[in-house]
């Protein structure tokens, strides 16, 4: 299947999509192919890991459950008429949505498949050589470099003919430093829809500072427990918005009945102040896309507006049985995976507050930045987040760096005790998520400068 071009791919797809007609029953095919790179380096060991060109198709239709048929590449498209039943009359057991086409590449400004792996991994150790001379204090640096390229393709009997093709990149930067028995370290991330130019946002001022951030932590100190007014940076109103809240509003679990947010439908679930968004037509985001795995358009999800829950998120069985219009958010791994309702770039939109101004106004509080983990919690909503550092603030500036710094508590009190938004520019980090442990899907999160108010605090 991978000899052959797009067109004859589009041509096989829609032959067999024709078998099905759309008033007896629901029918589509996705083609996906995957090239990747991995490249892990620390002190001790340098791995890395090459995958050609993975690809594999994926046939189903909807019987009230999804039935699907997936294949490796070696075998005939022609198979699946076999294995997918023909019906009659089961046309309306979900939503019919909108056809289109598309054909969209994404070219990077420099393609990773054009670059030799030597130079890729040497690109890796000058990082690694460089963070580790900074200072005589950084005891160790682990380095992770992850390059995709992934194709996709789809046709249903609906009319839609889709093609993309994006390239992925992350980078992600640990200088580990030590001073007497002390250990801490901070990190540096960049990612997005890009080629081997992620190397060029990473250049020697970034690594000092990701060194000198990794340095403060040497003497930081225990942050308070207990209440307090908070300030959370982008990462960490991002890991609030995908984490503690974000997953709960995954349709599936709605009609589950495994959704704290269920009841919560039209009614106020934040201060006025806060709008969030999920929002997979992103330009260059790690979580972006151009159509998702069913052939829905990548959309702008509103989801919280002024305060008031809009919109939950949904794959086209959800959307159909909720009667709600899905903004392409059916993804999945790969072909041998599962489609689930999954966020894309998840984050809190800007405000009008100067972060300055967020500062002053605090005569007591901690600021958290650089979120690095947090559990969800869809049946109860409760929240457990943690940032890397934080820092306290006295009489209206920031005083002493803090340790990792955990923020608990119940997540729709906390965004309801939200009083100030900065206006700064969006700011978003990638990763991957899972559904359960497993379904992994490029992700990223984040928003602007937050401040709550009677927040709980306590040591991460």
């Amino acid at each position: 299947m991978s000899s052959k071009s797009y067109d004859e791919i589009f041509s096989d797809f829609e032959e067999i999509s024709s078998h099905y007609k759309r008033s007896d029953q629901y029918f589509d095919i996705l083609y996906d192919s995957i090239s990747s790179t991995t490249i892990a380096k620390t002190p001790s060991a340098e791995n890395f890991s090459i995958n050609a060109k993975k690809s594999g198709i994926v046939a189903r239709t909807f019987l009230g459950t999804w039935k699907e048929v997936a294949i490796d590449e070696n075998y005939k498209v022609s198979e699946i008429k076999q294995r997918i039943p023909k019906l009659i009359n089961k046309g309306d057991a979900i939503t019919e949505f909108e056809s289109w086409e598309m054909n969209k590449e994404i070219k990077p400004k420099i393609d990773s498949l054009n670059v030799p792996i030597d130079e890729k991994i040497k690109n890796v150790r000058e990082i690694f050589n460089y963070v580790k001379n900074v200072d005589e204090r950084i005891i160790n640096v682990q380095i992770r470099y992850l390059e995709s390229l992934i194709e996709r393709i789809f046709v249903n009997n609906e009319g839609c003919k889709l093609r993309q093709v994006i390239p992925r990149s992350r980078l992600y930067i640990i200088p580990i430093a030590r001073e007497g028995s002390v250990v801490d370290y901070d990190y540096l991330i960049k990612s997005g829809e890009m080629g081997f130019e992620i190397f060029d946002f990473i250049d020697n001022d970034a690594l000092d500072k990701a060194v000198q951030n990794s340095l403060d932590m040497l003497n930081a100190k225990l942050p308070p427990s207990g209440r307090n007014t908070i300030i959370l940076d982008p990462k960490m109103a991002g890991l609030i918005a995908h984490e503690s809240f974000g997953h709960g509003l995954e349709a599936d679990q709605i009609l589950r009945g495994r959704s704290y947010l269920e009841r919560h439908l039209g009614k106020q679930v934040a201060s006025e102040i806060s709008t969030i968004y999920d929002t997979p037509s992103l330009d260059k985001k790690l979580g972006s896309y151009f159509f998702d795995d069913e052939g829905i358009r990548a959309g702008h999800n509103v989801l919280v507006e002024n305060g008031i829950l809009k919109n939950f998120i949904y794959d086209r069985r959800t959307a159909s049985e909720l009667k709600a219009i899905p903004q392409g958010n059916g993804r999945r791994e790969s072909f041998a995976h599962p489609v689930n309702v999954r966020m894309t770039n998840t984050y809190f939109g800007s405000g009008d507050y100067d972060l300055k101004e967020m500062i002053s106004e605090v005569k007591e509080g901690v600021m958290l930045v650089h979120g690095y983990f947090g559990m969800e919690d869809p049946l109860g909503g409760g929240m457990q987040c943690t940032s890397k550092k934080a820092y306290l603030i006295e009489n209206g500036e920031k005083t002493k760096t803090l340790k990792a710094t955990a923020l608990s508590g119940d997540v729709l009190t906390l965004l309801k005790n939200i009083d100030a938004i900065s206006k700064d520019a969006l700011k978003l980090d990638g990763g991957t998520c899972g559904k359960g442990t497993e379904d992994y899907v490029p992700v990223t999160s984040g928003g602007s400068y937050l401040r709550a108010k009677n927040a709980l605090v306590s040591p991460g």
